[in-house]
Formats: C-alpha cells, sequence, structure tokens
C-alpha cells in the first residue's frame, strides 16, 4: 500500500514539473487540421508556440512602464528661449588689498543684449546656452593715494570706445515654487573685452582681455499663464590677475611694468530677460 501510495506521488511530482514550463512560457499547437509532421527526434516541425496568459500579461505590463516612462519624459521636457538686456561690470584692485597710489581704472561698465536658451530634461534638471554684446558704458577712474586730489571730480573725456562679447554654457540645479522657478550651476564661458579711454586729467587706458574659464549661475523667472516668463540672471566670474603695461594693458599709470602692482580683475554680469517656454 506504501509503496502505490510513493508511486502515486511520484507520478503526480513528475506531471507538476512537465507542466511548469508550459503554464510559463507557453505550449506548441499545430494549426495545420491534417496534422504536423514529426521529425525523427519526436520534435513537431510545424508546431508554433503560443503564449501563456501569464507571459502575455507580464509583456503588457513592461509595455505600459515603458509607455509610462515615455509619457513622463516628454511632460517634463521644456524648451524656452530667451531674450534681454543688461550689464556687464569689470571691477579692478590691487591683488591682496594692494595699494595703488597712481590713476587706475577701477570700474566699467559694458551695457548690451543676451539671447539664450535653455532645455529643461527633468523638473531638477536644466542646460543653458547664451551670448551677451556689449559696448563700453561707463569708466571710473580711481587712486588709493589719499593725499591725491580726488578724483570723482568731474573730467572732460575725450574718448571712451570698447566692446565685450561672450559666450557661456551652463549645466543648473531647478527648483519650482508655484510660478517661480529658481536656478543655480556651474558653466563655462569664453569672453573677449577691449577699452581705449582718455580724459585731460589722468591720461590714456586701454586692454584687450580674453578668458575662457568656468562661472557661477542663478537666477530666476516667473511664470505666466500664456507661458511667457520675465527673469533676472546673475553670472559671477571667477577673478583674474593682471598687470600694466603700456601695450595691450595700459590699465594704470606706471611707466614700467616692473614698478606696476598686480590687479585683480572681478567680472559680474547681471541681465533683465523676456522669454517663452514651449
Amino acid at each position: 500500500m506504501k509503496r502505490l501510495i510513493k508511486y502515486k506521488l511520484k507520478c503526480l511530482l513528475l506531471i507538476v514539473c512537465l507542466s511548469i514550463p508550459t503554464l510559463i512560457f507557453g505550449v506548441e499547437v499545430c494549426k495545420i487540421p491534417s496534422g504536423c509532421q514529426i521529425d525523427e527526434k519526436g520534435v513537431c516541425i510545424d508546431c508554433v508556440e503560443v503564449e501563456s496568459e501569464e507571459k502575455k500579461l507580464e509583456k503588457q505590463s513592461k509595455e505600459e512602464e515603458l509607455h509610462q516612462e515615455r509619457d513622463q519624459f516628454w511632460k517634463n521636457l521644456r524648451l524656452e528661449f530667451f531674450g534681454g538686456y543688461g550689464h556687464l561690470n569689470f571691477t579692478f584692485t590691487g591683488q591682496n588689498n594692494t595699494s595703488i597710489d597712481r590713476p587706475y581704472i577701477n570700474e566699467v561698465t559694458y551695457s548690451g543684449f543676451s539671447l539664450g536658451t535653455r532645455l529643461r530634461l527633468t523638473p531638477r534638471v536644466s542646460f543653458s546656452l547664451s551670448s551677451f554684446r556689449g559696448g563700453v558704458d561707463s569708466v571710473k577712474v580711481n587712486s588709493d593715494d589719499e593725499s591725491k586730489s580726488s578724483l570723482d571730480e568731474d573730467v572732460f573725456t575725450t574718448e571712451m570706445r570698447g566692446d565685450t562679447s561672450y559666450t557661456d554654457l551652463t549645466a543648473d540645479y531647478n527648483w519650482d515654487v508655484k510660478q517661480w522657478n529658481w536656478y543655480m550651476g556651474l558653466g563655462i564661458f569664453s569672453m573677449t573685452s577691449d577699452l581705449n579711454y582718455t580724459d585731460l586729467n589722468y591720461g590714456s587706458f586701454k586692454y584687450e582681455i580674453e578668458e575662457q574659464n568656468v562661472f557661477f549661475n542663478s537666477g530666476f523667472n516667473f511664470h505666466f499663464i500664456n507661458q511667457s516668463f520675465l527673469g533676472l540672471g546673475l553670472k559671477i566670474l571667477p577673478n583674474s590677475t593682471y598687470k600694466s603695461n603700456s601695450t595691450d594693458k595700459k590699465i594704470a599709470q606706471y611707466n614700467s611694468s616692473y614698478s606696476s602692482p598686480m590687479l585683480q580683475l572681478r567680472v559680474s554680469n547681471i541681465t533683465f530677460n523676456f522669454g517663452m517656454s514651449f
């Protein structure tokens, strides 16, 4: 009796093991009414495999997940185009707060226009490309020697011309608060600037500057219902050092580059932007 029960259990186990692959992966079905050919090894030549219900449901579930991910990607994708007006500010000071006892260019302001585009891949990550073109708007000459007469007095400017241009690429982190979008990130830039300035009080100054480096990018936008937005952008470029000379960088009134102190340049850019989102 025990042997009979044991034999039945073995047969049942064998049937279950043989049925599991069929339930999971599918079964082979012959669709030819007259029957399918069987080769010497007992394999059906003309049979076709039919997927099981479990396999069909699993495949359908994966397709739905892929479709949802694709829809979410296109929903998060946003392209913005913007233009604006702004100022690029140059500030020269003595390196490590070194005093400069002769007249030197202290501040130069360039005013101009910018164009750019921003691509938001996710609600948090965006990339932007922009450029700025402008001309010199104002020049301030200074001296750290208090014994000299004040340089704030009226000066007679005989020449003031110069241009600046830069292009930058940034990667930013974004966060949204209702209709406000704030962003902060880093970028790389390429900038060229020049200046020729002369007044009857302090003489002639000039420089030609080319810079390529990383910089800090930040700003915010306020989005309206019609997909337009107004914003403010702030770019802070890294400090760089220059030595005044008599050729391409007459930044301070020293006759010799050996006696001229090192000057530190700080550059910042503020733009007021208007744009559209798509």
